[in-house]
């Protein structure tokens, strides 16, 4: 793929993915680990890495778009 049309992300990239996984282990996760309050008829704990799981994908998706934002046209 031409370089001139991609824009390099990799340092954000890394950062963000590094943050999530942090969100999902023990001592950060510990602050989510509950059943109650019940968000949406979901435990608290499995609303949070449902929510992480959805934050990671609309990121993502944002990620891929900056990079590769313009369709493939100069």
């Amino acid at each position: 793929m031409d370089n001139s049309r991609t824009r390099n992300v990799t340092k954000p990239y890394i950062i963000f993915v590094v943050v999530i996984f942090l969100l999902m282990i023990f001592p950060l996760y510990g602050l989510a680990n509950r059943v109650f309050p019940l968000v949406l008829g979901l435990p608290f704990g499995l609303f949070w890495v449902v929510l992480l799981e959805v934050i990671a994908f609309v990121a993502l998706c944002c990620f891929y778009r900056y990079e590769y934002g313009n369709g493939g046209r100069s």
